[in-house]
């Protein structure tokens, strides 16, 4: 990883902030490292989800001539693509964690554009014993890759059947065959969409950034009361990609270069802590 200096040698009041949303930036030079100061700056504050993210080292994600503790998204190649920063994976793995305490029942949790699998793996450590995750990804050779990314320290968690992963558009999914209490949406949405409010038990949970694509948008709760209505709670301004069809990203991630430009645009006269 170079010659960086130790993360946690840096003192916090000089350590760096996100332009976005004003969290301190959490590089490190070690997953345990990672962990320990995503514990320090707030941004993890369960023990649960300490134990979640720490099993899972970001390294068996991301390319590797990536770095896997930088506080900061990794592009997949040219497929439109990307793993989340580590604070913001950790915040939205705290948004599942405050919903989890409420079911008390064996948990169904569903990863939406689950990528190279790293969210989905946090997620299924989060629920080991008591529930289940399934992640889908409609790039086929990301959902073929986060099967062998997963499987380099945690084959169990797919052995069991506590975490699949398969290659599918989630918006093809029905209300019918597939209802869950929690659904993670690694992908950015205009609004709570019906499609996704349908997937999701009555008083369950969605985690999704919402806004426009290619702009600033807000890491949200969406919480669907028994009567099926949704109250959207705004938490931490991200910047995903669009959820989108295949064809759609493919085209993104072909002009991966436009696509960082204009973002770069859209977002430069946005004052850098600008909260809800």
């Amino acid at each position: 990883m170079g010659s960086r200096a130790p993360a946690a040698e840096v003192p916090e009041e000089e350590a760096p902030v996100c332009r976005f949303c004003g969290v301190r930036l959490s590089t490190a030079d070690s997953h345990e490292e990672l962990t320990e100061l995503l514990f320090r700056h707030g941004v993890l504050r369960s023990a649960k989800a300490v134990e979640a993210y720490g099993a899972v080292d970001r390294a068996d994600f991301i390319p590797e001539d990536g770095d896997a503790y930088l506080d900061a998204a990794a592009v997949l190649g040219r497929t439109g693509a990307q793993v989340s920063a580590p604070h913001v994976h950790a915040a939205a793995l705290e948004l599942v964690q405050d919903k989890i305490a409420s079911v008390h029942e064996e948990l169904r949790i569903l990863d939406l554009g689950s990528g190279s699998g790293c969210m989905a793996a946090m997620l299924a450590h989060l629920v080991l014993g008591h529930g289940r995750v399934l992640g889908l990804e409609h790039i086929k050779e990301l959902a073929d890759e986060s099967v062998l990314n997963v499987a380099k320290n945690h084959k169990a968690l797919l052995a069991d059947g506590t975490l699949e992963l398969r290659c599918q558009d989630a918006r093809t999914l029905t209300e019918d065959e597939n209802r869950f209490h929690i659904v993670h949406c690694g992908a950015a949405l205009e609004g709570p969409e019906p499609w996704l409010l349908k997937l999701l038990h009555p008083g369950g949970r969605a985690v999704a950034p919402i806004g426009t694509a290619d702009t600033p948008q807000w890491l949200s709760s969406i919480d669907v009361s028994e009567e099926g209505e949704p109250v959207v709670e705004k938490h931490l301004r991200v910047l995903y990609v669009p959820m989108t069809s295949e064809e759609d990203q493919r085209s993104r991630g072909a002009a991966w270069e436009d696509v960082v430009a204009r973002c770069v645009r859209n977002s430069a006269d946005l004052p850098p802590l600008d909260r809800p």
